[in-house]
């Protein structure tokens, strides 16, 4: 129990310096813009940040969501993500500790912590983000001899090809090699489960808009197929689980 702790206490640490890279990728990919140089600075008045204004979640508290310099408004969204990716870290470290699975599920999370971000910002994946994410964990996978890692990354990816090709345009493309991603962080058994969490979920806010009146408003479907994966990731198992116990209860009765 102790490990598992200062595993789950370093990788929130990571998670949110990782958070604040993710942060820096939000904002300048989907603008075309380098992550790498100019080096970090004020959206407002450009000037470069110094050291201790880059302390993840720490700094805008001390700032008061402010820039030290010039006084703009720094948003809310900067340490959210922080505090949102290092937890996610940590909970991926709390269960499964210092192995392949860690690591690859940290990398997905990453990605989809900044594809929500920029979906949402701009309704546009980047393909750094996605395709990028697909080349480490497929790499990842052919290391490892993870066969139902490359056949999950297939499944989920013809999957979400095929529906954006049925609804001509419906999904898409940055949703669907985001999805290839998913499916070779997550196998084809949690990718499955994944794709049903997503669309469930975003069936549920669909219906909710059209109830208050909201119909034709596009929605961004990267954060659900977000919510879908992380769903999978956590609770997959148990949902399979329990998807077989009914089965078989339903066929006995």
């Amino acid at each position: 129990m102790k490990m598992e702790k200062i595993i789950a206490a370093v990788l929130f640490l990571l998670g949110s310096i990782f958070g604040s890279f993710a942060n820096v990728c939000i904002w300048r990919l989907p603008r075309e813009e380098s992550i790498v140089w100019p080096p970090s600075h004020c959206i407002h008045c450009q000037k470069p940040l110094k050291f201790w204004h880059l302390l993840p979640i720490i700094s805008w508290l001390i700032l008061r969501g402010k820039c030290g310099m010039c006084g703009g408004k720094i948003p809310v969204r900067y340490p959210l993500v922080e505090l949102s990716t290092g937890v996610l870290f940590a909970l991926i470290g709390w269960q499964w500790g210092l192995s392949v699975e860690t690591l690859v599920y940290c990398l997905l999370s990453l990605a989809l912590v900044i594809s929500i971000g920029t979906d949402l910002s701009h309704q546009e994946i980047p393909d750094q983000v996605s395709l990028g994410a697909a080349a480490v964990l497929g790499l990842i996978a052919l290391v490892t001899f993870n066969w139902g890692s490359l056949l999950g990354g297939a499944i989920l990816f013809s999957l979400l090809l095929l529906i954006a090709v049925a609804s001509r345009g419906g999904m898409g493309g940055g949703d669907i090699k985001l999805g290839l991603a998913i499916g070779l962080a997550l196998g084809w058994r949690l990718a499955l489960v994944a794709a049903a969490a997503a669309f469930f979920t975003g069936g549920i806010l669909a219906v909710g808009m059209l109830l208050r009146g909201k119909k034709g408003k596009a929605l961004p479907f990267g954060p659900f197929l977000a919510a879908g994966a992380w769903i999978a990731m956590f609770l997959g198992d148990n949902l399979i689980a329990c998807y077989i116990n009914l089965s078989l209860l339903l066929w006995a009765w």
